[in-house]
């Protein structure tokens, strides 16, 4: 079972993507698994900075290519 905070972000990345909350957590690869290209990587960035009031450097964006990575460096800058 997903942290509440980990299907926040799992539900953030199959809105964006346009893909199944169960395709996101199943992915191994937002970019193979599910065609995330750069535009929506970046739409998912903005997204998670405004929902939790917190700032990402870019840079981190290439470590985003899952969704337990992405909750690690979201976790990371949040303090979590």
């Amino acid at each position: 079972m997903l942290s509440d905070r980990m299907a926040e972000l799992r539900d953030m990345a199959a809105d964006i993507f346009t893909v199944e909350p169960e395709e996101v957590e199943q992915a191994a690869s937002f970019a193979d698994d599910l065609g995330a290209d750069s535009l929506l990587a970046v739409e998912l960035l903005s997204r998670i900075e405004q929902r939790y009031g917190v700032m990402i450097d870019a840079g981190d964006l290439e470590k985003m290519t899952d969704l337990p990575s992405t909750y690690k460096v979201v976790a990371d800058a949040a303090g979590w």
